[in-house]
């Protein structure tokens, strides 16, 4: 699952374009600007966290399964690495949903090694996606093997497969989202599958060339790996190419968010809409 803020442009909460501040200035305000809540005679600070959840959706960004009542999520993402972690936990519902799969008589029906593999990783992510989607109740987006990040065709032979499944489990494709690497391969499976009315989910931007593509092939949700381009400019600082690349990185990111998102919070996907901008603090 990951953490989502989203808010739509036009939202009552958000303050006017000349109230917009930058980062530091919205997540440490100076002290004489720092909101309170009054209750009675008493003051409650408002936290970071209450402002941002006035205008936004939250969802933890999490692989423990035993919590969903106490913080109920709203989205989620299904991937290997996490069904790695549910293989690693106490039996559940969406462990057997991986157990389901790998049993499947058309897995084991497969000579080749390599072609079982796959269809019981695809199984597995669709039973286990289907279950998410029973849990939330926005969009689950299931993550493409980013071993098809350059095979066109494989990207959309393996969603059409995903939707078979999903479809078994009484999953409309209105609810799912399609993780694909942001290749060139994969934006032109993007721009396929979104004609066919299935939504899409680009991962792997890195930048401003990629979100554009992304963009024009109509991709629903456009992730932009802000976080990850810092934390590769940081380990390669000093050297003057790469710092003045960092400056027109940042400078594509302005261009990219546009006026439409002043935030950036940790660990967090921004939609805004169509582009998401995970990223640790800039």
């Amino acid at each position: 699952m990951a953490l989502s803020i989203s808010a739509p442009t036009s939202s009552p909460f958000l303050p006017a374009p000349r109230q917009v501040h930058s980062l530091a200035h919205v997540l440490h305000p100076p002290s004489d600007e720092l909101p309170f809540a009054r209750f009675g005679r008493l003051r409650a600070v408002v936290t970071e966290f209450d402002v941002v959840s006035s205008f936004s959706e939250i969802v933890p960004d999490t692989v423990v399964f035993d919590d969903f009542e106490k913080f109920a999520p709203t989205a989620a993402t299904v991937s290997s690495s996490l069904l790695l972690g549910i293989a690693g936990l106490p039996d559940t519902k969406f462990k057997s949903a991986i157990d389901t799969a790998l049993v499947d008589g058309e897995c084991n029906t497969m000579e080749k090694p390599g072609d079982r593999m796959s269809c019981y990783l695809t199984k597995a992510l669709g039973n286990v996606g289907a279950e998410l989607a029973h849990q939330v109740p926005g969009r689950v987006s299931t993550e493409i093997d980013a071993r098809l990040a350059y095979n066109t065709q494989g990207i959309v032979q393996r969603v059409h497969e995903l939707l078979q499944i999903y479809n078994e489990h009484d999953i409309p494709s209105e609810r799912l989202l399609f993780k694909i690497p942001a290749t060139w391969q994969g934006i032109e499976a993007s721009r396929l599958l979104e004609s066919e009315g299935t939504q899409t989910h680009l991962t792997f931007v890195y930048s401003f060339a990629q979100a554009a593509a992304a963009a024009q092939a109509g991709a629903s949700v456009v992730q932009i790996f802000v976080g990850r381009i810092r934390d590769w400019a940081k380990n390669h600082s000093g050297d003057p190419e790469i710092d003045e690349a960092l400056k027109k990185g940042e400078d594509q990111h302005k261009l990219i968010s546009g006026n439409r998102a002043s935030l950036l919070c940790n660990s967090a996907i921004f939609n805004v809409p169509g582009i998401a901008f995970p990223s640790t603090l800039l």
